[in-house]
């Protein structure tokens, strides 16, 4: 990982996880309380992978698994084909996704766990993604919420020690209510609290006589810049050229870095947040006619390793243009699909460690957002899984990087050098 290196000595860069310390979110949102008829004991016998879950460091576990190749397989799949900017948090879909294969088995969670932690065990993928949950859940600048949010129609039909698992690993908050539009509008309103307005909805609809239940991560991030841009670092009227060619007046934020960054496809610097556990990493393509989405498609875990490997420290005039915007992916199952992750959307899949009706995965839905100005960075993400019973199923003395046209970027935790946002600008609208 980065060492603390350059005139500034920054901290190692890595990407950013959203969490909200030890503690439960507040939320004004009244919970319906779980109680013994809304749920079941589990079948005596019944082998279930939480039971056997390995404690496995998260730390040790980012080199001792490809989860980095999980994180930009993912960023690619999200990036091809589209010019929008794009936004993804790898952090919030591995915790509601293992979640939900908690309660798998079978060919369902052997799938689940090789797209997300390569080169794991299933019991070890879950005691990593509980380890990462912890560990990122313990910054002042995080937040993260989680929540099993059930259909009253299925009342009886989950597994007491399913619940129990998700609510002592990663602090699960359970509700069971009926599935109508007041159901959608409280779990909207449960994301837009635990993201601090940023994401105000996840779910628009919900069938309220084969949608199960929706499993939900929510992260947020607020980070101050370890040096805010005060005065004539804060630049109005300069030019950002977008991904069609066309010049777009911005706010451009300069400072002077410690560290550089430079590959043979890429330069970069990295900007630390106040208090040292995130930075933010800017990566500027070196081919000028490649849009930042078709940069960070090609991009791999092992090009990211050699360029946070290239760091030299060195004076490094920075300019970051402000910007903000929303992502959403509707399409993210079949993104995980595409990945290798068939078995749990399919009318295959094995969803009996937490419940005792045949279910499938629905929908997979991410949305993010980010603000990057004077002050420093608030992002947020929020991702829902919706699981489904069987039915009706549908299958110089100084560098520079200037960042005046598309580039890549990324939050990244300074400890571990995983990346938990990674995103790309191509146009700022402001």
């Amino acid at each position: 990982m980065i060492k603390k290196v350059g005139a500034a000595a920054m901290a190692a860069l890595m990407f950013m996880a959203i969490s909200a310390g030890c503690a439960r979110p507040s939320t004004t949102t009244t919970l319906n309380t779980m109680s013994p008829e809304n749920i079941i004991e589990p079948v005596d016998g019944k082998a279930k992978v939480f039971n056997d879950v390995v404690e496995l460091s998260y730390k040790e576990a980012t080199t001792d698994t490809d989860y980095m190749a999980f994180v930009f397989n993912l960023s690619s799949e999200c990036c091809d084909g589209t010019d929008e900017n794009v936004m993804v948090s790898p952090a919030s879909l591995l915790f509601a996704m293992e979640m939900a294969g908690a309660g798998a088995s079978g060919d369902t969670l052997d799938e689940m766990s090789n797209v997300m932690v390569p080169g794991a065990s299933n019991e070890e993928a879950l005691g990593f993604a509980s380890d990462y949950y912890k560990y990122l859940n313990g910054t002042d600048e995080m937040k993260i919420s989680n929540g099993i949010f059930m259909n009253s129609n299925f009342d009886g039909h989950f597994y007491s020690d399913y619940l129990d698992y998700i609510n002592d690993k990663f602090d699960a908050q359970t509700d069971i209510r009926k599935f109508d539009d007041d159901a959608v509008d409280f779990i909207n309103a449960w994301v837009n609290e635990s993201t601090d307005g940023m994401i105000p909805s996840i779910v628009s609809s919900l069938d309220p006589d084969l949608d199960m239940a929706v499993i939900v991560n929510a992260i947020a991030f607020n980070g101050e810049w370890e040096d805010k841009y005060e005065g004539e670092d804060i630049k109005e009227d300069y030019i950002f050229t977008n991904a069609d060619g066309e010049d777009q007046e911005v706010t451009m934020l300069h400072s002077m870095e410690g560290t550089f960054f430079e590959t043979d496809k890429a330069t970069g610097f990295i900007k630390e947040y106040k208090g040292g556990d995130y930075a933010f990493v800017a990566i500027l393509p070196k081919d000028e006619s490649v849009n930042a989405n078709e940069f960070l498609a090609d991009f791999t875990a092992e090009d990211y390793r050699e360029f946070i490997n290239s760091a030299r420290s060195t004076d490094v005039s920075a300019y970051l243009p402000a910007f903000e915007y929303d992502y959403s992916n509707s399409e993210m199952a079949g993104v995980l699909q595409k990945m290798g992750m068939e078995d749990p959307f399919s009318m295959d899949a094995d969803f009996s460690n937490m419940t005792d009706i045949e279910a499938y995965i629905s929908s997979v839905i991410q949305k993010t957002h980010i603000e990057v100005d004077a002050d420093g960075t608030k992002a947020a993400a929020a991702t829902a899984v919706t699981i489904t019973a069987k039915g009706a199923m549908v299958e110089p003395e100084f560098e520079e990087v200037y960042l005046n046209r598309p580039f890549a970027y990324m939050i990244v935790d300074t400890e571990t050098d995983t990346p938990v946002f990674l995103g790309t600008v191509n146009s700022i609208n402001e």
